[in-house]
């Protein structure tokens, strides 16, 4: 059996005025796009091959869903032309549908509403002829018919039901798979999740990768929380969604709302607003204070000239030295820090788009080598730093180097351009 997935215009238009540069594919529905929950439901229908025919087609889709090896059959991406109906879709694309396999068509962005995928084809309705505007739906081809499949379906017709849908995958997840990998009595979570004291959660609740909840954090009813999120301590989210990549600020209280980095898109208003103060929510652009510059050229200059004759001494020796982590520091972040000192960088990275530093929050903890981990960290730092933070940071990754006998897998502090962008 084949399947194709039509993306096209209909009744997605709200994605657009609400997640601009979004394709409506790729928009997380409880965690996962809706393309990846019906590549996995079209998988445990022995499914063998998937034609995605999408007219917003990006490479961003087909990066993140791969060839289809994950699930064992073949993905093919097709960008297309908006269609009428699903007929002049597989005249576009002939090679979709072959005379001697079955074909689904997904029409349109529903899902499935049904307890069992094998469900999905218990009551077909033959349409004697196709329709000249096709609704949406799931149709099979057979035996040179189509059929409607007459199931409850999930659908996302406004932002409304688009919020709600991700509530009911969260509460009765069905044939779904929700992204975790703990589940504990309606709590699903992902890997490297950072909970402090004094944090309230209610079930249900879905929390996904590198996500860290600080002081007092409290989640009620129903939320859920993508990848690479930090909350501040004291904040409050009530029936809510965080978006990946996004930080909420201290003391704050969302309801009904979905953030995403600085935009917060109130549901039942359907209304949106971006927020200015990159302390209230957002991603990381630069909002440094003078006196962290000097805090950084005042550590610099010490480092400079204190670590001048160590530098100039173990030079003519640093193709042997250079495995021992403290000598390794010599090598790759010393020089760095001339750099901070004429003002040419961070001493401690200060955000997710700052290439140019010598050290990172998470030297620290020089053992902690998973970049999703310090990525958290430096999010923390950026939100958070202190003149007292950049001294901590500095002076226990430097006394830690001493006692560290062999060069780590990958020197956290190096602030070159290897790490690629984040």
């Amino acid at each position: 059996m084949k399947a194709c997935f039509y993306i096209g215009p209909g009744s997605n238009e709200w994605c657009w005025d609400f997640f601009p540069g979004i394709n409506p594919g790729e928009l997380s529905i409880a965690g996962k796009s809706w393309c990846r929950h019906l590549v996995d439901q079209c998988s445990r229908l022995n499914v063998n091959e998937i034609y995605i025919a999408d007219c917003y087609y990006r490479k961003d889709l087909a990066e993140r869903l791969g060839n289809g090896d994950y699930w064992s059959l073949k993905l093919h991406y097709l960008p297309t032309v908006p269609c009428a109906n699903s007929a002049q879709l597989l005249q576009q694309h002939q090679e979709i549908q072959t005379a001697s396999e079955e074909l689904l068509v997904v029409w349109g962005q529903v899902m499935p509403d049904i307890p069992d995928i094998h469900q999905l084809f218990r009551e077909l309705r033959e349409l004697k002829e196709i329709p000249e505007l096709q609704k949406e739906g799931i149709y099979l081809y057979r035996d040179g018919k189509l059929y409607e499949c007459m199931c409850p379906l999930h659908r996302m017709r406004s932002l409304q039901e688009y919020f709600e849908l991700n509530f009911q995958l969260l509460k009765k997840p069905e044939i779904y798979n929700l992204p975790g990998y703990a589940n504990n009595e309606g709590c699903v979570f992902g890997m490297d999740v950072l909970i402090l004291p004094d944090c309230e959660l209610e079930k249900p609740l879905l929390i996904q990768d590198n996500v860290r909840l600080e002081r007092g954090t409290a989640l009620c009813r129903s939320v859920i929380i993508g990848k690479d999120v930090l909350v501040d301590e004291g904040s409050r989210l009530e029936h809510s969604i965080v978006m990946d990549h996004t930080y909420i600020g201290k003391h704050m209280f969302f309801q009904d709302k979905i953030i995403s980095g600085g935009r917060i898109i109130d549901v039942p208003s359907e209304t949106c607003v971006e927020l200015d103060d990159k302390f209230l929510t957002g991603s990381s652009e630069d909002h440094g204070f003078s006196r962290f510059a000097v805090a950084e050229t005042f550590l610099s200059l010490i480092i400079c000239i204190g670590g001048l004759p160590l530098f100039l001494v173990t030079w003519p020796f640093m193709h042997w030295l250079k495995k021992l982590e403290f000598f390794n520091f010599t090598s790759r972040i010393y020089p760095k820090c001339w750099r901070v000192l004429f003002g040419k960088g961070h001493l401690v990275r200060f955000g997710r788009n700052d290439f140019d530093y010598a050290f990172r929050y998470s030297d620290q903890w020089l053992l902690r080598t998973m970049e999703h981990l310090k990525i958290t960290d430096d999010i923390y730092f950026y939100y958070n730093r202190s003149v007292l933070k950049i001294f901590r940071t500095v002076i226990v990754s430097l006394v830690k180097r001493l006692f560290v006998l062999k060069r780590l897998e990958k020197d956290s502090g190096n602030g070159s351009e290897e790490e690629g962008p984040l």
